[in-house]
């Protein structure tokens, strides 16, 4: 009996081992900071419509750690205005799920992953704001 028990925790031991390999190694090939590349689309309020384009931006950058942790930071050209916000991030069949809590309100924000790159796009229109955008981010490292 003590055999068989000892034999049942050993195979247990050995498939936690092997699926928290795993899914370090999902997280190992996603896991980065990547920063934005090209923004297209328009953002719309009060009768205004502006055309979002990179030099909008100094930065955007979304950085995925290993451990499930994520920053977005991003910071508009001409301002001293920063945006960091942390959250977290999961990783399934090409949707990568980033989710953050701006202003005390829990946001799940959808984009594709893959070969390096995440493609988020948007349309969104609430509170007399009218977004659609496209957003794409390379890994640096």
């Amino acid at each position: 009996m003590k055999k068989i028990l000892s034999l049942a925790l050993i195979v247990c031991m050995i498939a936690t081992c092997a699926l928290t390999f795993a899914s370090c190694n999902s997280d190992d090939k996603i896991a980065g900071t990547y920063e934005m590349t090209s923004i297209s689309g328009t953002v719309t309020y009060g009768g205004e419509t502006i055309e979002l384009e990179e030099d909008l931006y100094d930065y955007y950058r979304i950085t995925l750690k290993k451990n499930g942790s994520c920053m977005i930071e991003s910071k508009a050209s001409g301002s001293t205005t920063k945006v960091e916000e942390e959250g977290t991030w999961e990783y399934d069949d090409g949707i990568l799920k980033i989710k953050s809590n701006p202003s005390g309100i829990t946001t799940v924000e959808e984009m594709t992953w893959e070969d390096d790159v995440i493609i988020y796009e948007a349309e969104q229109n609430a509170s007399g704001m009218k977004i659609e955008m496209k957003l794409r981010l390379e890994k640096v490292d």
